[in-house]
């Protein structure tokens, strides 16, 4: 999940998870429509352009951006991973991807059993996603690099991006201090992230492209700092039109504490054989029975995942396919007489997903 789709947890699944689904769900590529066509491959070296790029992001994002306030960027951050962890919220915002526009209702509870997520799309065709989560959750990888034990906040990340407080804006009329994240090379991309001066929750995020243009935003419109129940007959799955939001409690929030989580450091089966500088696993599932296999990896911002599914035979076609700064890349392997469709999905431009898609091997 970006969507900082892993970094921001549910907040960013909130805005991304339709991206996602779309992404995984692609079927053999159709090159004919202009949004599903093959991308041309990208260098993936230093940009010279890249700082040029900045000052234009800012303005694209942040039209009304004052003086930057005192807190640096690295304070802000940290304080921004611990408060998602552990605050519980609720909100409206929308999410905007190449043009169309979104509205969701989102709400992120937190207690002592564990944390429960929803979101319910208020435009477009009726869609709901819920998720429970158990205390001390294992899932987000991205946080634990975020805080990881040792060195100075963000040094792991340091290597790869560039962070910089640039000023501060009124979202959701809160007042919330910018943080611009801009990669050192051209295999990531970049972000600036609005976070709220009291709360520390983000209310704004865009995921900015190497000529500093806007692939994705997602903006509160409304927050709400309050613990609601939902009425427990109401199932938000099958009933979309109910309001699941009944009453409000004060805010809850748990003391932060990271959860000691052990990931797969050896890799067995299907792997890649190259992935960009920094990028660790994050998660590892697969069947034997069905012969499916999904692999995350992140870098603490950005994530990439790789779905190996079997197939009859190793026919279709195989390209790339963009939505926002969603990009999956699909490809065909085998491995004896068997065949697999790879798919790899992420928050990467289209040459890095393409490339790794392509290292993908399968090794005993």
């Amino acid at each position: 999940m970006h969507p900082l789709k892993c970094l921001l947890a549910i907040t960013a699944y909130a805005a991304l998870l339709p991206s996602i689904c779309w992404a995984q769900a692609q079927a053999p590529v159709d090159t004919s429509k202009p949004n599903m066509a093959i991308e041309p491959s990208l260098a993936i070296e230093p940009s010279a352009a890249m700082q040029a790029a900045d000052s234009s992001a800012r303005d694209a994002v942040n039209p009304g951006l004052k003086k930057a306030a005192s807190i640096s960027a690295s304070a802000e951050l940290m304080l921004m991973a611990a408060a998602i962890e552990s605050q519980s919220y609720q909100g409206t915002l929308t999410y905007e991807f190449g043009g169309p526009l979104e509205t969701l209702a989102f709400e992120h509870l937190v207690s002592h059993q564990g944390t429960e997520e929803r979101i319910r799309h208020l435009s477009g065709e009726p869609r709901n996603f819920s998720r429970s989560l158990p205390q001390n959750y294992c899932g987000n990888a991205a946080t634990r690099l975020f805080m990881r034990a040792g060195g100075t906040p963000l040094q792991y990340l340091s290597r790869y991006y560039r962070f910089q407080t640039i000023g501060q804006n009124r979202i959701a009329d809160r007042l919330v201090n910018v943080i611009q994240i801009q990669p050192i090379h051209d295999d990531r991309y970049g972000f600036t992230l609005g976070i709220d001066q009291v709360s520390h929750l983000p209310l704004m995020l865009t995921v900015t492209g190497h000529r500093g243009q806007v692939l994705e935003r997602f903006q509160f419109v409304e927050l709400n700092l309050t613990q609601s129940t939902t009425n427990t007959d109401t199932d938000i799955d099958t009933q979309p039109d109910t309001n699941t939001y009944t009453t409000a409690h004060t805010a809850q929030k748990l003391p932060f504490m990271q959860a000691r989580c052990q990931t797969p450091t050896l890799l067995k089966g299907w792997k890649p054989s190259w992935l960009p500088a920094g990028f660790v696993v994050a998660s590892v599932r697969s069947s034997q029975a069905s012969g499916h296999t999904v692999l995350s990896f992140t870098d603490g911002l950005a994530s990439i995942s790789i779905f190996v599914t079997p197939i009859a035979q190793a026919t279709g076609a195989v390209g790339v396919v963009k939505r926002g700064a969603t990009v999956a890349a699909m490809t065909m392997a085998a491995v004896g007489q068997h065949s697999f469709k790879v798919s790899v999905v992420g928050e990467v431009p289209p040459a890095v997903a393409r490339r790794v898609a392509s290292s993908v091997v399968y090794q005993p």
